[in-house]
């Protein structure tokens, strides 16, 4: 009878560990299913079930951009092939005006590619009006590297930028679309619009 009584006992206390268990791995699995996340886009990451964007990025609306120091951002929407972007600029050395390849480093980043991946070089001059910078050839966010705007089906040009700055924290640019080929025949047509950038910190 007291053989009996201890099997009962601890088939009983089995079942108890077993339900505890259970119960606890049902609770994780529900609290893992809370946390969980879709597919985060736009360099967005998976934070108390939301995507959203980690404290050393830039909430930007629909995708985060990473701080940096140097981080610009325009301020303008009405230039062809340009969203709202972010312009990285670093190993800054200002141009000594000899003719020499420009070799401060720059990229523009936006929803398409939201991180520095690559490294593009840009001219940067020392003036007492305003230091100026001047990217030829712009490489656009998500591009690859290809520089080429399609304004619309049949035009495309190539994007060059010229800005000054205006204090530390505004740079103040004209974006220039030239070398525009039509149906795949040059053209001389020109387009130019006003793009203002302001530092993110």
């Amino acid at each position: 009878m007291i053989r009996f009584s201890n099997r009962v006992h601890l088939l009983f206390c089995g079942i108890l560990s077993f339900c505890a268990i259970q119960t606890a791995c049902d609770r994780n699995r529900n609290q893992s299913f809370l946390d969980a996340c879709p597919p985060c886009p736009n360099n967005t990451s998976c934070i108390d079930g939301d995507c959203g964007c980690p404290t050393d990025y830039h909430d930007m609306g629909s995708w985060c951009l990473q701080k940096r120091e140097n981080l610009f951002v325009a301020a303008s929407l009405e230039c062809p092939c340009i969203d709202v972007i972010g312009l990285f600029m670093w190993d800054i050395q200002p141009e000594t005006g000899n003719g020499s390849f420009p070799i401060s480093s720059y990229e523009l980043v936006g929803r398409g590619k939201p991180q520095i991946i690559s490294q593009n070089n840009f001219a940067y001059y020392q003036r007492a009006d305003g230091d100026s910078i001047v990217i030829y050839n712009l490489s656009l966010p998500g591009s690859f590297g290809y520089s080429t705007c399609y304004i619309n089906d049949s035009l495309n040009c190539k994007i060059d930028l010229f800005g000054k700055f205006h204090g530390p924290d505004t740079i103040q640019t004209q974006v220039l679309y030239r070398r525009c080929r039509i149906n795949d025949v040059g053209n001389n047509y020109k387009e130019i619009h006003p793009l203002t950038f302001v530092r993110k910190k």
